[in-house]
Parts: structure tokens; sequence; C-alpha cells
């Protein structure tokens, strides 16, 4: 069930809650606004950035105990800022002041007192943020009634990062290998997924033509939506319901059918778990967001286990896997009926998902996870990276384990079952007002359910004959624990399991080599580098007898390894079952790279002997680190078919001058993405590239300055229906004083359709005298401030009017000129022909009847 900063229908009142108790327990609330977790204070179990408990969060007291440097992953200054501290005389931190109740004015005028300004009000949890020195910070936490003061974390790009981050798939290749790796399948075809939620906005509707990662993919439905049975879809009945919602549901089942089964957008960005797995979409949640027949609903679902939807493929019959993304207010021991029937349809062979809920409840499992044999799914924040070490337990996560039901079976009390990516998800969209191309992010237990449904389909795929307790076995076995990060909660009669975290986080990759039923499991192999170093490392699962593990590496053969060698090797120590606290062993290795292997490609894989045979895991390719660099290059270019229709080339020196030459490579070698808001068609995928430029003939043209710029060309190969921009161009040099920074100017710059475009560091004088041709228009003054008296004068053969252009070729204005002894004149405000003063940048005037133009640049 996903949070949201809104107040109203969700927001967790107590009169909300007394009414919604004062309902039937079958009455499942959304809870789109309720993943608020009780309020604590320092002395509560500790932040997770907070662990001495003094409220100020660690990474501030890091910062000032070692320095700015320490704001950034591993200390470097070219990684990642992994909050916000600006460097002036003193190191300033951007923070949230975090209050255990609603603040009074009373409270905002301490901050006040103190010297802190209050930026912004934070109403779905009692917070504000504010600036402060370190001195400040610690006062700001000393005062009445605050909780905590705590650092305002940077948020990088970072899509796809929930099917990376559980093995599904990585074009990265950071995470290898994934189910992806394995070969044809691993997309849940055949599969039928049944979404009991706000309904999913697949069709067209007026203007709305149907979410594009969720068109055609409905194969049935129904609509449960009062207590009225004359309402409900008959039994055999069947309909293809629709979320009108809006801001109250934030098309909510459309963002979790996305997840976990979505085609996603152009190219597939942001697809879901299970893309090639069909729907049947069962309406259960209202659209004011709650729902009042959900135990109907599951009959329903029970009654058409094995319908024939009429499909032409014959495996898609009937329905595999039933995904809850809703609980009750109140727990549950599993008996109420809507659990009862969840139970009953996992006897029946249904796989059945649900999420745990978001009220940040100890030792509260709702309806329907309560079920028994219904896999409980809690959250777990990826950081939007698929990088582990940055990841957190998500604090409005409920934990179990569930209220007894009697029968003495310890285990079935044994919920949540397991984690999934539950914060920040990137989906679909599905506001009817949009063009059903948007996406958006939401965080909650409802996008950790979808997730686990996804990976279900994909294990159903995979052994169709498989029964629910089995595949429900293979997650848990394999589901990655310890978890760094989570509470430590209590523990329960499987030894694998604790209250906070289930068995683990799920890991489809792992779960597929146990179901493989493989007696050793290389589940990951992860590469990376320092400048002059390759770090590897492996995780392996069970370990079922060989003595060693070996990494092994072959040269690159035209894009395939060649032979491999052994490099290095590590004694096995891991278990040969997954009985215990402990799924993952983790092996690192750290090689020197020489000299002449700088920059070269080879192919790594782990291998084992046992029994007399080799075992060799999947092969990934990784490029060696080029040895000390002068410099970093950061680029982000927006752009929804960057692979196949943009190529980007960045140069030192003046061309001609021999300074080094480096492209860009394609999105896979991107450190990190995002999903911007706009159109499909100028760009909503960013993609954020770091190269590393090498000690050597990078060294004459650094710093950049006039006569050793840095450029970058972008040319767009010219499809029709993909356009981009160039967003953020840097070059930061390592001196020996310490890091100086260089940005392009004038960014954004859209791509030009057909041609190039070019930035350069630093920005170029123009020369208000330069004619794009001969008898071009003469503009007075040049460089001009934008919004302000331009004049124009033209030869008599210019036409009538000038015509205004930016470098894209997109026509911006038309300024009337009056014929005058020496030719034609106008005058143009710099505005373009709505009225609005342009921005900064560079642009073309030309008159109608020419065929040559004038460069104008405007100065903010």
């Amino acid at each position: 069930m996903p949070r949201s900063a809104t107040r109203g229908p969700c927001a967790p009142a107590t009169a909300v809650h007394a009414a919604r108790r004062a309902r039937p327990l079958a009455a499942l609330a959304l809870g789109l606004a309720c993943a608020l977790a009780p309020v604590r204070t320092h002395a509560a179990q500790p932040f997770i950035w907070d662990q001495d408990t003094n409220g100020i969060d660690d990474r501030i007291e890091s910062v000032h105990l070692l320095g700015w440097s320490a704001s950034f992953e591993f200390g470097d200054t070219t990684a990642r800022q992994r909050i916000q501290v600006q460097r002036t005389p003193a190191l300033v931190y951007s923070v949230y002041v975090i209050w255990a109740h609603e603040p009074t004015q009373a409270d905002l005028d301490a901050l006040a007192l103190l010297g802190m300004p209050v930026l912004a009000r934070i109403e779905a949890v009692p917070a504000a943020r504010s600036l402060a020195t370190f001195a400040q910070a610690a006062a700001a936490a000393a005062l009445g009634g605050v909780e905590r003061v705590e650092a305002a974390p940077i948020l990088y790009p970072g899509a796809r990062d929930g099917t990376a981050a559980i093995g599904v798939r990585d074009a990265s290749a950071r995470v290898f290998p994934s189910l992806a790796t394995g070969g044809p399948g691993g997309l849940g075809q055949g599969v039928v997924v049944a979404i009991l939620d706000t309904g999913i906005n697949d069709e067209p509707e007026g203007g709305f033509p149907g979410h594009e990662s969720v068109r055609a993919r409905c194969l049935g439905g129904a609509q449960f939506l009062s207590a009225d049975s004359l309402s409900h879809t008959p039994r055999t009945g069947s309909m293809n319901p629709a979320d009108h919602g809006g801001q109250v549901t934030r098309a909510h089942g459309t963002h979790v059918a996305s997840i976990a089964l979505g085609s996603g957008a152009a190219g597939g960005y942001a697809a879901g778990v299970a893309p090639l797995a069909r729907f049947v979409d069962v309406k259960v949640l209202n659209d004011s967001g709650f729902g009042v027949a959900v135990p109907e609903a599951l009959d329903w679902c029970i009654s058409n286990r094995a319908r024939d939807w009429g499909s032409p493929l014959p495996s898609e019959m009937g329905i595999d896997v039933i995904n809850l993304s809703l609980s009750s207010p109140d727990a549950s021991d599993g008996q109420d009926l809507a659990s009862r029937l969840a139970a009953r349809a996992v006897e029946l062979g249904i796989l059945v998902v649900a999420s745990m809920g978001n009220d940040g409840r100890d030792g509260h499992v709702p309806s329907p996870a309560a079920g028994d044999g219904v896999i409980a799914v809690g959250a777990w924040d990826t950081r939007r990276s698929a990088d582990p070490s940055d990841d957190a337990w998500a604090a409005f996560n409920n934990t179990g384990p569930r209220a007894s039901d009697g029968d003495a079976d310890a285990l079935d009390e044994l919920k949540p079952d397991l984690l999934a990516p539950g914060v920040d998800v990137l989906a679909a969209n599905g506001d009817v007002l949009s063009d059903g191309t948007r996406l958006r992010r939401l965080s909650g237990t409802s996008m950790s359910a979808a997730f686990v449904s996804g990976v279900c389909a994909l294990l159903r795929e995979a052994a169709p004959s498989a029964t629910p307790a089995q595949i429900a076995e293979w997650l848990r076995a394999s589901a990655r624990r310890p978890l760094p990060g989570a509470p430590s909660g209590t523990g329960g009669a499987d030894p694998r399991w604790r209250s906070s975290r289930g068995c683990g986080l799920l890991d489809a990759y792992a779960a597929s080599l146990e179901r493989a039923g493989q007696a050793t499991q290389l589940r990951r192999l992860a590469l990376a580098g320092d400048d002059e170093s390759v770090l590897a490392t492996l995780w392996t699962g069970r370990e079922g007898g060989p003595a060693h593990l070996v990494f092994e590496r072959a040269p690159d053969a035209g894009g395939a390894p060649g032979a491999f060698a052994p490099v290095d090797s590590v004694a096995a120590a891991g278990s040969a079952t997954l009985d215990g606290p402990l799924s993952v062993n983790e092996y690192a290795r750290t090689w020197p790279v020489p000299a002449p292997e700088r920059g070269q490609r080879f192919w790594y894989r782990a291998a084992y002997t046992f029994a007399g045979g080799r075992h060799p895991g999947p092969a990934v390719a990784f490029t060696s680190p080029g040895g000390p660099r002068e410099a970093t290059v950061e680029v982000t270019l927006v752009h929804d078919a960057l692979d196949s229709d943009i190529d980007a080339t960045i140069r030192a020196g003046q061309s001609g001058a021999g300074g080094p030459v480096f492209e860009l490579p394609g999105t896979s070698g991107a450190v990190a993405s995002d999903w911007v808001d706009g159109s499909s068609l100028t760009g909503c995928q960013a993609w954020t590239f770091r190269l590393a430029v090498p000690a050597g003939s990078a060294a004459a043209f650094l710093p950049p300055a006039t006569g050793t710029p840095w450029t970058i060309q972008v040319s767009d190969g010219g499809s029709l229906s993909r356009s981009g921009r160039l967003a953020a161009f840097r070059v930061t040099w390592h001196s020996p004083g310490g890091d100086v920074a260089f940005d392009a100017q004038h960014l954004p710059l859209q791509t030009l359709e057909g041609g190039t475009i070019q930035a350069s560091i630093p920005t170029p004088v123009v020369d208000a005298a330069r004619l794009v041709g001969p008898g071009a228009p003469r503009v007075q003054p040049n460089p001009a401030r934008a919004g302000r008296l331009v004049r124009l004068k033209l030869s008599a053969s210019a036409g009538e009017e000038a015509r205004v252009f930016d470098v894209t070729g997109r026509e911006l204005a038309r300024v009337r000129l009056a014929p005058t002894p020496e030719g034609r004149e106008g005058e143009w405000l710099a505005r373009d022909a709505r009225g609005r003063a342009l921005p900064a940048g560079i642009y073309l005037v030309r008159g109608r009847a020419s065929g040559v133009a004038r460069l104008v640049l405007l100065d903010p």
C-alpha cells in the first residue's frame, strides 16, 4: 500500500481509524496515505542513521569529524554525494527537523532563534526542512519534542532498480547473473495474475489510450464495490473495470500491475518483473480508496481458478497468482473471512501474495496477509539503486509475528515471509488525464507485494506443476539474509525467520537456483574497481561440497570470451543448507591492474570442481580501470531511444589539436538513470554517464580554458518519434590542490534531429559580428538581454518580416519589418510568439525571404 503526503480520507486520524474499526472485518482500507510509523523519541529504537540515539544524524557527525569528503560515497569526491553539505567558511548541512508531535508556532520560533530558517513544512510527518551548522543541529536536537535532526539525502537517478536489486534483470550487469542472463523464458509467458485493487487503466477512455505498460494484457475481470451482491459481477461474468479515483487512489491498481507484469515505457524502461504475463482485473477498492467486499472477490477468483478466458494461448487459463496490495486496519490471527478465503485459494493451487501494511506497528499482521499459506510481504528500501550497500529497512513496515490461531502450529504465525523493494518504486501512472505513457514513484508494501507476485509468475512459468507451498519455500530459503540495517526483531520456530524481515529479501535468481536443486549456488559476481585495481565479490548460497571457489578470467575475443584461466581462489566456507539465519556467503578479492592491461576488456566468472566435474557460472564482461586519472567527465542525456538514436563524443582541446577523444557508451554503461516527467517526444529517460580520464595525453588540456576547451558533440539520428536534450556536462579536474569542477553553461540543449549539437567548457564567446552567411541581419545589441529590446536591420530583399529560431530549427517568433532607405528594420523584445521572455541561450534570426541568418546570444 503506497504512502502519500496528502491528507484526506486516508489520513491517519483517530476518527478515521475508529470509523474503520466500526466496519465489518471484511472492510479493507487501501491506506494510500497511511504509511506513517508511530512517532518515536531519541531514546527509542535507533534510527538507522542515529545508532547512538542522540538525535543527530550520524552522517552529519561523520562529516563534522572527518571533513567534507566524508559526505561522499567511500570518501571519494568524484563519487556521488550522499547528503547535502555546502562548503562555506563553515560546513552547512541541509536537514530535516523531526518532532514527536505536530510542531507548534513556538517550536518553529525556537528554530528561528537558533538561526535555522524554516525552508519547507512537511505535513505527512511532523517535520520541517532547514539549514544548520553542526552546532545549530546539536542545539536543535536538544529542543523539547524534537525526535531528531536528519541529514537531507541527495537522490540520484536509479530507474530499473527494483528488478535489478532482486536479480530479475539489470542491463548494466552490475547485478550479475540475473534471470534475464539465463537464456529464454523468465518473462512469465502463459501465467495469469489476478490483481485485486482499484482497477487497472489499460483500455482507451476518452482521450486516454490506456497505459502502454499494461495495454492489451487483460483477460477478464470483475467488480466488487459494495455490500450489495446485486452490484457484484456474477461468478460466470467478466468485465474490465477502471480506476477513476484521481489523486485519491493515484491509479494504485495500474501502478501495482505494471510492477508485477508491465512492459514498461519506451525500450522496456522500468519494465515489470514478468512482462509477458497476463492479468485478471478485479476491482475491490472503490474510487474513494477503500473496499468492503474482498471476501466476495476472493470467492469469485476461486470459482474462476480454471476458467477459459478465450486466449489463443492454451496456458493462459484460470488464475495462477492473486496479488492483494491491500490490508485491514486491524490485526488478524488468520481466522477472519478474507484470510480464510485467501488460505483456501492457496489450498486449491493459487499462489496468494499480500502486503503487510504500512502502519509501522510491531506484532501487527493484517488481513488478508494473515491467511495460512499466504505470502506476506514487507518493504525494503533499495535507495533507487542495485547496490546493496546503501539499502535500508522501511520504517513504515508492520512486523510480526501474527497472533496465534490456536492450531498448535508455530510456523503459520511467522509473518512476514519476505521483504521486497517498496520505496520510491517507479512504475506506470494510470491517471486517465495523462497520455498513457507517464510513470510515477510510489512507496508502500503494496509495491513490495507486486514484486513478489511477479517473481511467483516467473517461478510458475518455469515449474507449472509446482505447488504454492513449494514456490513459497523456494522464495523463503533463497531470500537474502541477514540484512544489515534491518531491526533485529524477534525469532521464531524457523531459525531463518525474524519478525522484522521474515526470511529475508526477495532474490529471484537465487530462487531459480533453489528451484533447480543446485547443490552449490553461485548467486552473484559483482565487479568494481578503483583507478588501479579490480574488486571482485562473489556471493554463494548453498555450498554442497566443493573445497575451493575459483575466479576465472578470459580475454575478450570479438565480444565473446576466449579461453578462461584461473586468477584466484578462496576456500569454500559455506554451509550445504539454507536452514539457518545466513543464506549468503560473501567472498571478495582485489587484484592490481598492470599497466599493459589498463583499459582492456576481459570476461570473468566463478567456478568450482566437485565429484570430478567442473562447474562454471555465467561469464560477465568488465573493462579494467585505465590507471590514475587526470579528470572525470560526467554527462547527463535525456532521450527515450538513446541506444538507437544517439552518438556522442567528448574531445579535449580544439579540433585538430591532438587531444584525446572519448566515446559515450550506450545505456548499459550509464552509472544511473531516472525518469523525468515531460513528453516522450522530447525525452523522459535521463541517463548519467561518468568517464575516467586517465593520466597522460589529457594533461596538456587541463584545466579547461579558452585555448583548451572540452567539447561534447551529440548527434541525433533523426527519429521522428524521439528527441532529447543534453542536460548536464561537467569536467572535474583532479588538480594537485584538490578537485575543481567545470560545468557547461546554457544547458539543457535540445538535440537536433538529423544533426549535431555541441556544448563546450568553457562556453565560447560569441562574436556578435560573425555571420552565418553573407548578407545576414544586423542585430543590436548582441549579446542581448532576454526580454529586452533588440533592433534588427536587414536588406531590402529580406521580406516583410524576420523570423527567430532556436538551434533545433524550431520557430519561436516573428518580427514585422518596416522599409527604410537602407533596407528593412524591426524591433524585437527577445520574447517568443506568446510574449514570454526567452531563456538564455543561442538563437538564429533571418529574414523571411532570406536564406542567411545571424547568431544571437541572449544572456539572463
